[in-house]
């Protein structure tokens, strides 16, 4: 079964809150396009649980230099009962659009009470090899 266009764009409008909230670190906006619930892996991380370990997460990105977050490949939209599924790859830039990393994604998005759209689950499978252990 299809996912019908407008709620596709919904995502997509949902999604640009996202990455404006991490842009401007406006973490009000960030943790709007979260549920209460969430669950967020960030790049090198355990699992993060609630909306304000996902601002935590994004404070600390910040620090590392990450200015923003954009899409750069939408792969599959699954309809999943009351869920959405979908993945794809992103990329991560400085302040001067130099890119930090490129991770895949993977979204779990459910309609809040509130008939709003939200991340349910969020992860972010980063590309750069860890650094091995020193010797």
């Amino acid at each position: 079964m299809a996912i019908p266009q407008d709620i596709l764009d919904t995502l997509d409008v949902v999604q640009e809150k996202t990455f404006t909230g991490i842009k401007n670190q406006d973490y009000d906006m960030l943790e709007n396009t979260f549920t209460e619930d969430c669950t967020f892996i960030p790049p090198g991380s355990i699992p993060l649980k609630g909306r304000a370990a996902v601002t935590l997460a994004a404070k600390g990105m910040n620090k590392m230099g990450v200015s923003e977050i954009k899409i750069t490949k939408k792969e599959k939209a699954i309809p999943m009962g009351e869920y959405i599924f979908t993945t794809g790859e992103s990329v991560m830039l400085d302040k001067d659009s130099k890119v930090l990393d490129e991770p895949y994604f993977a979204q779990i998005w459910r309609r809040d009470e509130d008939g709003v759209w939200r991340h349910l689950f969020e992860m972010l499978n980063s590309q750069i090899p860890p650094k091995p252990p020193s010797s």
